[in-house]
């Protein structure tokens, strides 16, 4: 099974800023950035979020589910489902047992972790993150929401990178190993 993390970040590696909100980076828009997301998501099989990420959604007032394949929340909470007919699945316990889930949801397509770092970091402590792909954006925001806050080394291993409209650069990377320090 393949887990991906697929985030945009600032140029130093914030993701929300102090303020948990994303204006800076929906002001970049995201018709340059289409053709690469559609791609990328025709690859997904099932989808992995915190609760911060599934309440920022909720709030957006949505009328359909942006994602047309299962979607895991984790949470030890009581979350309302975001609206009818979507595949949403609430989980809490051992990320080990989260990821086994996934890959019983994701078939022979990937796991994608949305939004958080938290959520992130916890697959690559376990040892099950595959690949990390940031999208960096022209913009420094000198603080918020890191990017992916681990607790111990991480190594990656770059595989593409691609220069983007607007100044963004998509960095894919190998999740080679990790030690705790």
């Amino acid at each position: 099974m393949t887990i991906q993390y697929y985030v945009a970040s600032s140029l130093d590696g914030f993701i929300a800023d102090s303020d948990n909100r994303i204006d800076w980076l929906l002001r970049f828009g995201t018709a340059d950035f289409d053709d690469g997301y559609q791609r990328f998501l025709a690859g997904i099989g099932a989808i992995v979020m915190g609760s911060r990420t599934y309440e920022f959604l909720l709030s957006e007032s949505m009328s359909e589910w942006p994602y047309s394949v299962p979607t895991v929340v984790l949470t030890r909470r009581d979350l309302p489902i975001a609206v009818s007919g979507a595949d949403i699945r609430f989980l809490s316990g051992e990320i080990e047992a989260v990821a086994a889930e996934l890959g019983a949801l994701s078939g022979d397509r990937a796991v994608w972790v949305v939004g958080g770092g938290d959520v992130a970091a916890q697959f690559a402590s376990a040892g099950l993150l595959s690949t990390v792909i940031v999208t960096m954006m022209p913009v420094v925001l000198g603080s918020g929401i890191r990017v992916l806050p681990v607790t111990e080394l991480l190594e990656l291993e770059l595989v593409s990178s691609v220069p983007l409209p607007q100044g963004a650069v998509e960095l894919t990377y190998a999740v080679t190993g990790s030690r705790d320090t």
